[in-house]
């Protein structure tokens, strides 16, 4: 018997709210909008690939003539220089991370604008796949070469390049990748409502202030600071200015001699009725 129910509409899928990552990408490129300055990423893409390519050399750099460089972890591995090997093995890991840093750094400004999933994956995590690239190389020389190579040092060895690979992979992966197309959307929001790049404000995820400085002096210890519109960062229990922030943009507009920003404006005035309250609670 045929099932005569009609099928209930789907309820309309909530839409995602965006990473604070995307949100910091949105005001980096509504700036860039505003001022007609793009900024420069490739010296960061640049810097990133100089430092995996000197990781590599730490790992991987031949003889050459006569010099006895320490620089080689694959070959101090067969000269039977272990402390040296470890050394260009932890050298390039700490290499690796902080090429990781300078790619994403660089990905959360421009992202990738392909539209595939693969693409994006494999551009947002280069970091991991650079790690890889560089220190599988000298396990699978180690699993090869086993029997030319002392157990003692071959046990040691293999141990620090497992920690360190395994630290360097984690600590490059851009665990909030950004995309162009979720940038899109939210510079498509910020054009229907009229925001700026000073409309997104910074806060953390406990505190009930918002900040218009990412490097406020309030900022400095924590490790939860996010982004987004002033107008929903209000809506919930962000809803007081940071004093800090509203004496520093005072400051900056009057040396410039610009008007300040509406919601500085609001939250001076505020300021002040509150102060004139506190003095005379009959005015």
């Amino acid at each position: 018997m045929a099932d005569n129910k009609k099928s209930e509409p789907k309820a309309p899928a909530e839409k995602k709210k965006p990473t604070s990552a995307t949100l910091l990408a949105a005001a980096a490129q509504l700036e860039e909008q505003e001022t007609g300055k793009k900024k420069n990423t490739a010296l960061l893409r640049v810097g990133a690939f100089v430092l995996w390519a000197l990781a590599a050399v730490a790992m991987y750099l031949p003889p050459i003539g006569e010099l006895n460089l320490p620089f080689g972890a694959v070959r101090m591995l067969f000269m039977n220089c272990v402390t040296e090997c470890v050394v260009d093995i932890v050298v390039a890991g700490v290499l690796v991370v902080l090429a990781a840093q300078l790619w994403k750094k660089a990905n959360h400004i421009h992202p990738t604008k392909s539209h595939s999933p693969v693409v994006q994956f494999l551009w947002n995590q280069l970091g991991v796949i650079m790690a890889g690239v560089i220190f599988a190389p000298l396990a699978i020389i180690l699993i090869r070469n086993s029997e030319k190579i002392d157990e003692k040092t071959k046990k040691i060895v293999a141990a620090v390049l497992a920690v360190v690979f395994i630290g360097a992979s984690a600590a490059s992966a851009d665990y909030h990748p950004v995309t162009q197309d979720a940038v899109n959307e939210v510079l498509q929001e910020a054009e229907e409502n009229g925001w700026t790049s000073e409309d997104l404000v910074y806060f953390t995820k406990y505190g009930y202030k918002y900040h218009y400085y990412e490097d406020c002096q309030a900022l400095k210890n924590s490790n939860t600071v996010a982004s987004g519109a002033l107008e929903e960062v209000a809506q919930g229990h962000h809803t007081d200015p940071c004093s800090f922030c509203v004496t520093r943009a005072a400051k900056e507009a009057a040396e410039k001699g610009e008007a300040l920003p509406g919601t500085v404006e609001e939250a001076v005035e505020e300021a002040v009725e509150g102060a004139v309250e506190a003095l005379d609670p009959a005015a």
